[in-house]
């Protein structure tokens, strides 16, 4: 058994109140409460709220397989030229671009020559001013696990390095 305060395994524990909390505490630990002669009787249903917070550590906790989900936004491959001709359909310059998004123009013309790749923000706010999609759903591909003894080791390196000197 291991004490509730100061963690050591001992055989025997005392239930203590301390500080209103009541505590299987070992014998060097009961110096610190008051014995109390039964144990802690803890409510058999526990509080919605908590419940609700279990379930959702619960779920956060939980691996995720990406190659099980359906499939996933990405950016797509061609942005740059799909923003430049986006902002030269309107008549826009960068600078009126860089205005309306909040952005430098300098971010305006790095993005259209495809020096940088812009974030989920800035991809958003793009999408929103020029009315484009510049993420697509993209289907992961399937890849199988190659079993250990298909793949190439050091030793068959080795063997074939003693084989050719």
């Amino acid at each position: 058994m291991i004490c509730e305060l100061c963690g050591a395994e001992v055989p025997r524990l005392k239930n203590v109140a301390i500080e209103s909390t009541i505590l299987s505490v070992c014998v060097d630990c009961t110096r610190f409460g008051e014995p109390v002669a039964a144990p802690a009787s803890r409510p058999s249903t526990m509080p919605p709220v908590i419940a609700q917070r279990l379930e959702a550590r619960q779920r956060r906790m939980t691996p995720k397989d990406v190659y099980a989900e359906a499939g996933q936004l990405e950016l797509t491959e061609d942005f740059p030229q799909t923003i430049r001709s986006a902002r030269e359909s309107r008549g826009w310059k960068q600078a009126d671009l860089g205005a309306k998004i909040n952005e430098k123009v300098s971010v305006i013309a790095k993005l259209e020559s495809g020096t940088i790749t812009p974030g989920d923000g800035l991809v958003r706010k793009l999408e929103r001013e020029l009315g484009i999609k510049l993420k697509e759903q993209v289907q992961p591909v399937a890849m199988k696990k190659q079993a250990a003894s298909s793949g190439m080791t050091l030793g068959d390196l080795v063997k074939m390095k003693d084989g050719q000197a």
